[in-house]
C-alpha cells in the first residue's frame, strides 16, 4: 500500500492552497512531511502565477507540531 500524500497543493485564482495531510496524527510534522513542504515551497516559488499561499491542515487540527515518534 502506498503512503498517502503528506502535503496537498491546489492553485486557483493566483492563490496556492497548501494543506498538511496527516489528520490521524493531528498533522504532526514528520520528516516525510517536512520534505514534502520543502518540495512544495520550491515548486511554488518557481510558479510565477502564484501571488499568495494559504497554509492549512486537513481534519480538525492545523498542526500539532513536530512528530518525533518516527
Amino acid at each position: 500500500m502506498s503512503e498517502p500524500t503528506r502535503v496537498l497543493v491546489d492553485i486557483a485564482d493566483h492563490v496556492a492552497h497548501v494543506r498538511l495531510n496527516r489528520p490521524d496524527k493531528r498533522n504532526g510534522v514528520d520528516l516525510p512531511m517536512f520534505d514534502a513542504l520543502v518540495e512544495a515551497g520550491t515548486r511554488l516559488a518557481a510558479e510565477r502565477s502564484v501571488r499568495a499561499v494559504v497554509l492549512s491542515g486537513e481534519g480538525s487540527s492545523f498542526c500539532a507540531g513536530l512528530d518525533f515518534a518516527q
